[in-house]
């Protein structure tokens, strides 16, 4: 049987013993031991801790009967360094224990199929942990950083360090990004700043603050927006999200107070977002209801009035002027297949020319949402597609499909409540609505969870895929 890869990660060191070559189950092998005892004299290593465990071994099913699949074992090496050491310091001497730890798998009888692994603690709230291959050099800069961030204040740093086989996390930006921790908002910033000066992506946390990242080196101006939105009357929760380019508040005012009037206030007149980059915000009161709006008043670039492309790779359609417009006997409308995914449902309704010639369509369609007992569900509001789209003249070949996108947040359907079973669509203006079975064909079988108080966002027509 060939031997396994020597795979690195900082978590734990993993053996997987062959049969017929078993050492006792709670003693680590010798090879890592020696190298443990070697990383404890290290300048700046307080201690090293390693530890074993064995787990049942499966039984299988072979030609010749049952048998049993060789034990795996847990080799953990834990290697605490001083805190007071100074960060460079600290990041030489992960790397050279973390070289050490490495050497010694590959010194470990083949028959083993040994996994090393190791783990850094540093004073009292570092933590580092690696992925596989992670090498001495992202260790060292790693470790480094950490004490270089506690020694900005924070409270505590975790890093898990993943990404390719050397060492980079080229790949995925995140898996370089450190989890820190603070006492107060107040401590956040200057945490930013020092992590824009090692170049390392952070996700800064203090009691009631939230600065997610999405990209390796924070935003040291969001990072102060966020702290002072977080200090303001009556705001108990804030949190920056950065990918999504959103602030989320959350206020212990009421709907309609002069608290929450001061709140939106103050964030639509900040001097930090432009219409190249937008930054959104919610705020949720004390019962819980939402407002939203864009900081510093400023929407993005994108949402002056614009139309949506086609859906799909096909080259767009011909435009002819001379097309007349789709009358409701030309269309033959159907219903799109549902998908789900974090919450979200999406659907079309879809259009196709019957008519035996091109017409044109210019128009969002018009649903309404009905129960089983074609009773329509109530306060249903229809809202734009995007933000800033508009219809336009849509030329549609005879045989032509269009469609028209649906979006929705996923709603309760626990309690059994009247789901929308048919939605009733007219297609262009004059035309007779046509109702749509929607518990069939890719829709779920008890109908769309589009309920009373629904929100829908629908597109106009455009070209269907």
């Amino acid at each position: 049987m060939p031997p396994l890869p020597r795979v690195l990660t900082l978590a734990a060191v993993s053996v997987l013993v062959l049969a017929g070559c078993t050492p006792s189950a709670d003693v680590p092998p010798a090879e890592v031991t020696s190298a443990a005892d070697a990383v404890r004299e290290l300048p700046g290593v307080d201690d090293v801790a390693v530890t074993r465990t064995t787990s049942a071994a499966e039984p299988v099913q072979g030609n010749f009967g049952q048998r049993s699949e060789p034990k795996p074992s847990t080799v953990s090496v834990e290697v605490a360094l001083a805190g007071t050491l100074e960060p460079r310091a600290a990041g030489q001497a992960a790397g050279e224990a973390h070289r050490l730890l490495v050497a010694a798998a590959g010194r470990v009888d083949d028959r083993e199929n040994i996994t090393v692994a190791s783990s850094f603690v540093g004073g009292p709230g570092l933590g580092v942990s690696t992925g596989p291959d992670t090498t001495s050099e992202v260790v060292a800069d790693a470790v480094e950083d950490g004490f270089g961030l506690l020694a900005a204040g924070a409270t505590t740093v975790g890093l898990g360090l993943g990404g390719r086989g050397d060492g980079s996390w080229d790949d995925d930006p995140i898996a370089a990004t450190a989890h820190v921790s603070a006492t107060t908002r107040d401590d956040l910033v200057g945490l930013a700043q020092a992590a824009e000066e090692l170049e390392r992506g952070v996700e800064l946390e203090a009691p009631g603050v939230h600065y997610r990242a999405a990209t390796r080196v924070p935003d040291v101006d969001a990072v102060r927006l966020l702290v002072a939105a977080a200090g303001r009357p009556g705001v108990v929760d804030a949190t920056y999200l950065s990918q999504e380019q959103r602030i989320n508040l959350r206020s212990d005012a009421e709907a309609g107070s002069q608290s929450l009037a001061d709140l939106h206030g103050w964030l639509e007149t900040q001097d930090f977002a432009t219409a190249d980059h937008p930054l959104a915000y919610t705020v949720m009161d004390a019962a819980y209801a939402e407002t939203t709006g864009w900081v510093s008043g400023v929407e993005p670039a994108s949402y002056t009035p614009h139309t949506l492309d086609p859906f799909g790779d096909a080259e767009p359609w011909a435009d002819d002027p001379s097309a007349p417009d789709c009358a409701g006997p030309d269309l033959e409308v159907t219903f799109g297949v549902v998908d789900s995914a974090a919450g979200t449902r999406g659907a079309s309704v879809q259009a196709t020319n019957v008519s035996g010639g091109p017409c044109a369509v210019e128009n969002v369609p018009d649903l309404v949402f009905e129960n089983e007992a074609g009773q329509p569900q109530q306060d249903v509001t229809v809202e734009p597609y995007e933000p800033g789209v508009v219809p336009g003249r849509v030329v549609v070949p005879d045989g032509g499909t269009v469609l028209a996108p649906l979006l929705w947040r996923a709603m309760s359907t626990t309690n059994d409540p009247d789901t929308t079973t048919t939605v009733q669509v007219t297609a262009v203006p004059g035309a007779d609505p046509v109702p749509l079975d929607v518990t069939t064909d890719g829709t779920p079988a008890t109908g769309l969870d589009v309920l009373d108080g629904a929100e829908i966002r629908v597109g106009p027509w455009t070209q269907g895929r």
